[in-house]
């Protein structure tokens, strides 16, 4: 395998482990309470939308770092975006139980109950229906506030570094 694709093979897992939710150990939960989770979960279609974020977010990501290694060839940027998404969308299955303990230490039954209302209310399903094109929306606004951040950090790291006498 050639040097260039191991090594730009670990930057992107890297950054896919960087994106990648953090687990959290699932605790044990009341059954009658783990049910009604899983189907809050199921009602807002949370696996499904992270399932479309993850098409919007890991090509934005990998399109970053194409930007910044410009000898790397754009089909090995492909296969990683190709990579990316697979892997993401493979494992997005171990997220369940982990969430479902996250809505279990931050919301009382009864709260949980009162989210599946709000779900299946008339604006609890136009967000659900709604929250896809926010989240490309935002997407999109965030890579151009970062990229415009990201600027004035590099030129205001390049002035500190010109003024104690290092040229980068």
């Amino acid at each position: 395998m050639p040097k260039s694709v191991r090594y730009y093979g670990g930057i992107a897992a890297v950054v896919l482990l960087m994106i990648a939710p953090q687990s959290h150990g699932a605790a044990t939960v009341d059954a009658e309470k783990h049910a009604k989770i899983e189907a809050l979960l199921e009602d807002t279609g949370m696996l499904e939308n992270t399932n479309r974020i993850i098409d919007l977010l890991v090509p934005k990501i990998i399109n970053n770092f194409r930007a910044m290694n410009k000898k790397v060839p754009d089909p090995i940027w492909d296969e990683f975006t190709r990579i990316g998404i697979e892997e993401m969308k493979r494992a997005l299955p171990e997220l369940k139980e982990p969430i479902i303990a996250i809505y279990d230490a931050n919301f009382s039954t009864d709260e949980i109950s009162q989210l599946a209302a709000f779900y299946h209310s008339p604006v609890g399903r136009k967000i659900q229906a709604q929250l896809p094109q926010i989240v490309q929306q935002i997407a999109t606004m965030g890579q151009s506030w970062g990229e415009q951040a990201g600027a004035r950090a590099v030129e205001r790291i390049r002035a500190e570094a010109k003024q104690k006498g290092y040229n980068l």
